[in-house]
């Protein structure tokens, strides 16, 4: 089950849906694909990642970006989304102190989570999640894996001209990222549902560091 929320951000709020289960086992807040491209909290593969999360135990919490949906104020080209992952962020741990947290983010989701985890403003996460960030259209911000309990784990389709596999691999090798390159898989990642309950679903596991 799902509730609705409302996060505070600033002088605006952001329209958000939180899975709170009893005792969770991880918080995880997931970022959705670009708003002018029609992206929102319920996109896939946000709502999968969402639903097999939650189905491990994790506290999920997605949210449209500013100007999406009902959450107030205009879309501010990937930079004022910044603080919205930072509120997000900031209520997630409000609502479930003293359990780890990780981000996740699909498309332009991913490369707003990296922006805000590589100017150190995301806090100690237990892991960060990049699902086809789109490193063919602006470059990905350097990060470390190592700085990760959880780890940081980059998916891509081998067919997506906007999160190219090559572009994706080097930018990820010498960061100790974890890549995984779906085959068969484009942009939109279609039919990746699986694919990607089986990679995140590590997060949650029962011996997860």
């Amino acid at each position: 089950m799902e509730e609705a929320v409302r996060i505070p951000c600033d002088e605006l709020e952001l329209e958000g849906r939180l899975s709170l289960p009893r005792s969770p086992a991880l918080g995880v807040v997931l970022c959705h694909p670009h708003p002018l491209m029609g992206g929102d909290m319920h996109s896939p593969p946000v709502a999968w990642l969402r639903e097999v999360l939650a189905s491990r135990g994790a506290a999920v919490l997605r949210f449209n970006f500013r100007g999406t949906g009902t959450s107030g104020g205009v879309h501010g080209g990937g930079v004022a989304e910044q603080r919205d992952v930072e509120a997000a962020l900031s209520f997630l741990s409000g609502r479930v102190p003293h359990v780890r947290v990780a981000l996740a983010g699909y498309s332009f989701g991913a490369l707003v989570a990296a922006r805000v985890v590589a100017a150190g403003k995301a806090g100690e996460l237990f892991a960060l999640g990049l699902i086809a960030p789109p490193c063919a259209m602006a470059a990905l911000p350097p990060l470390s894996a190592a700085a990760f309990p959880g780890g940081v784990v980059a998916v891509a389709g081998d067919g997506d001209e906007i999160c190219p596999a090559a572009e994706l691999r080097a930018w990820a090798e010498p960061a100790g990222v974890r890549c995984e390159i779906l085959r068969g898989e484009d942009h939109f990642l279609g039919g990746a549902r699986e694919a990607l309950g089986r990679i995140f679903s590590d997060w949650v596991a029962p011996d997860a560091a």
